[in-house]
């Protein structure tokens, strides 16, 4: 079945001047009808009413990788802050950090998956890191805990 018997198939339910309107626009105000359509106009217009189901996955792909980006990145700007590199409300800080001590030495939203897992490791050890230094007196990190465990009633 060729691409102009698929639009004809797939706008026989709608109403013929809804689809004029809708040729007509698809073409640059060339045509309103299926059978003036080129073959190439006729395959484009066919993928954006029926895309294939290839697409849809690459499409589906994609923003499941993005959900998953975005995932990561939360994951990392809260071990951030409760480590102290980023400060609640801004970012300075924390964006010279990762241009200067990260693994990578680039901008958040530059990375990858793989290298935002391997970002979160590194922050994890700078937590573990903090936490053993925090143990012996009159460290930044000691100081920074004392502040925390003050209890002002």
């Amino acid at each position: 079945m060729t691409a102009k018997e698929e639009l004809k198939k797939l706008f026989a339910d709608r109403n013929q001047v809804q689809v004029a309107i809708e040729i007509n626009g698809f073409t640059g105000f060339r045509t309103t009808l299926i059978d003036d359509l080129t073959e190439e106009e006729a395959i484009k217009l066919l993928s954006v009413h029926a895309p294939s189901e290839k697409e849809l996955a690459e499409e589906n792909n994609a923003l499941k990788e993005e959900l998953i980006r975005i995932a990561w990145i939360s994951k990392i700007l809260k071990l951030a802050e409760t480590t102290g590199i980023k400060e609640v409300g801004s970012f300075h800080k924390f964006n010279n950090w990762m241009y200067t001590k990260s693994i990578f030495k680039k901008h958040l939203n530059a990375h990858t998956i793989d290298e935002l897992k391997q970002l979160h490791v590194q922050l994890h050890g700078v937590q573990s890191n903090n936490n053993e230094s925090a143990k012996k007196p009159l460290t930044k990190a000691w100081w920074k805990k004392g502040k925390e465990n003050i209890n002002m009633n």
